[in-house]
């Protein structure tokens, strides 16, 4: 049996539903559904259409996709953060040149602190440097 395909103004409301993060009379009040209908009414109508599978399935998809959207632009990674502070480190041991002529470090402070973050983040300590350690840290390119 071939899929039910939705019309626009079940599209609508199937988008206008997951955007009102699953209100039922909110989804249909924003939806192209007829606008003059009293709430309890909107929400009997709102629920018949969420009974019907080819909605259901629908909504479903615009879940999963928003999920995955928001965790792409919303989830820091542990390779973010390094990679972020290895650049403030890296930023940090710059060379510029003062008022006077003579070479100094961009930001030693701001190296200092990166560099002690991601010593954190690895687990690692001061006395740890002492000691030659391989550690091995994989990168993925998500992009």
């Amino acid at each position: 049996m071939a899929e039910k395909k939705l019309t626009s103004k079940e599209e609508s409301f199937s988008q206008a539903y997951v955007l009102s993060k699953n209100e039922p009379i909110e989804g249909y009040r924003n939806s192209e559904y007829s606008q003059k209908l009293t709430p309890e009414d909107m929400s009997k109508q709102a629920q018949k259409l969420l009974n019907k599978p080819h909605i259901n399935r629908r909504i479903k998809e615009l879940q999963f996709k928003a999920s995955e959207v928001a965790e792409k632009k919303f989830t820091i990674t542990v390779e973010w953060r390094l990679r972020t502070l290895k650049d403030i480190a890296d930023a940090g041991m710059g060379d510029y040149l003062d008022a006077q002529g003579n070479k100094r470090k961009e930001n030693l402070a701001a190296s200092k602190g990166a560099i002690e973050t991601m010593n954190t983040m690895l687990g690692t300590k001061e006395e740890d440097d002492k000691v030659i350690k391989p550690i091995a840290i994989g990168v993925v390119d998500a992009s």
